[in-house]
């Protein structure tokens, strides 16, 4: 079969949504794997030691490690955030309309269409971010046969190798002086092997905070100090009728902006878990790791994936603001401030201004908009309304409101956001293709579907 075969089958041929969620389970033995062994190997990524005791599901895959395919890893990732067309947007002008910041659709939902989330992507060849575009041709992307091939395109053109190895990290990973804690969890004794597919979904959960216009413009609220009485956070002058008039605690507000930018991730591994299945795949979705170890921030003990890391700020009021991941430079960036993308207050707000209403952006004025210049889910009549309309525009005010309260947090904290690290990736799913002796040695019943065990008539050359 051809790849253009495999992705007809994938589209034309897997099972229905329907029978996946009656099948879908963590399926976390591998080929190559091992469990309950009793046995001591080096990690063949790492190399250090690895004791695991016996018990009572004892296994030890006999079967090499099988790395997935391009465009078995090409299918996944457009399953978990990949572009499938416009979104429509029906929100009332009065209702939030203004939020808007991308019309480009991805597979999974996002706060305001946010495109904060992206996938980390750790396999054989190393660990690549998967950014697809943003460009959209038609309102459903993959409509016929002859869209398929996109899905290809997409994998080439939108993912960006950061590292041509696999990263230093396993389930032996230790800081000095704690023996027996673990930085990377107990349960994943298989992690970063040999033929696995780690995608890791990976948030600039800092971006979200842009909803700020509309919390000044729109909702009216504005943000109290609560570890300074509870005073205005350098916004006093616009506490008014027809401004700012619903006091928030910043920690309420951030606590929001994380939250929301954290249901993707949850979306993104579930899409992924399914398009496994379907392809006949097994799946481990797993937390419990330190994902700043991962990025990092500790390198006396792993250089991890590189990023740049900040130095701890003593003047965070709560330690999980504390530390700063910014990420790799026009690659995966998080937003904060001061940072090396942002160094002021007004270089992120006009950022986000820039975003909707400069060239390029949804709301641009002139031709350069992306309604008019790349693609709008409207009729073109309803379009040139939407643009014309001046309540996709904040008031004035709001631009001098949003610095002065960003320099506010600056200033008294010494960062903004104040209570958290942007860079997020705390939940993603390993893939690979499931030793079915395992299974099939300590379960009742079936807990491998036949496209499992026959997957290789169809993915495998």
């Amino acid at each position: 079969m051809t790849d253009h075969d495999r992705l007809k089958h994938a589209f034309d041929a897997t099972p229905s949504i329907f029978r996946l969620l009656s099948t879908v389970r963590s399926r976390r033995v591998g080929r190559g794997y091992r469990i309950d062994s009793g046995t001591e190997l080096r990690h063949p990524v790492t190399g250090r030691p690895m004791k695991q005791d016996v018990g009572p599901m004892k296994f030890v895959s006999r079967k090499p490690p099988t790395a997935l395919s391009r465009l078995e890893e090409a299918l996944l990732c457009w399953a978990a955030c990949g572009p499938n067309g416009l979104v429509m947007v029906e929100v009332s002008m009065d209702g939030g309309f203004q939020e808007t910041t991308w019309v480009s659709g991805r597979t999974a939902p996002a706060p305001g269409t946010s495109h904060a989330t992206d996938l980390l992507v750790i396999n054989d060849d190393g660990a690549s971010i998967y950014r697809p575009t943003r460009r959209r041709e038609k309102p459903i992307e993959v409509e016929t046969e002859a869209d398929y091939d996109k899905v290809l395109r997409w994998y080439d053109e939108g993912t960006i190798r950061i590292l041509d190895e696999r990263p230093d990290v396993d389930w032996t990973l230790r800081a000095p002086g704690a023996p027996n804690a673990t930085l990377m969890g107990p349960y994943q004794f298989n992690i970063n092997m040999p033929g696995s597919t780690w995608i890791l979904p990976i948030t600039d959960a800092g971006w979200i905070n842009s909803v700020l216009v509309n919390l000044f413009g729109f909702w009216h609220t504005y943000p109290i100090d609560e570890w300074n009485g509870g005073r205005p956070a350098g916004v006093e002058k616009w506490v008014r009728e027809g401004m700012l008039e619903m006091p928030v605690p910043i920690s309420a507000q951030e606590q929001l902006s994380l939250q929301v930018e954290s249901y993707p991730t949850g979306c993104m591994v579930q899409n992924v878990r399914l398009a496994a299945e379907a392809m006949g795949l097994g799946t481990w979705a797993f937390c419990g790791f330190n994902p700043d170890v991962l990025f990092g921030a500790m390198p006396a003990i792993t250089r991890g994936l590189g990023f740049h890391v900040e130095a701890p700020n003593p003047k965070a009021p709560v330690a999980t603001g504390q530390l700063k991941v910014f990420g790799i430079e026009g690659v995966k960036e998080a937003t904060y401030v001061p940072s090396p993308r942002f160094k002021t207050a007004e270089a992120v707000v006009e950022h986000w201004f820039a975003e909707r209403y400069g060239p390029g952006g949804v709301f641009h004025q002139g031709p350069e908009s992306y309604l008019r210049q790349v693609a709008s889910p409207w009729k073109p009549k309803t379009t040139e309304a939407i643009l014309a309309d001046p309540r996709i525009h904040p008031a004035p005010w709001v631009k001098e409101a949003l610095i002065s309260y960003i320099d506010y947090c600056v200033k008294h904290f010494g960062q903004w956001p104040v209570t958290y690290n942007p860079m997020q990736a705390h939940f993603g799913a390993v893939v690979h293709e499931v030793d079915e002796e395992f299974y099939d040695a300590h379960y009742a019943g079936d807990y491998v579907p036949e496209r499992m065990r026959h997957r290789a008539r169809v993915w495998r050359d």
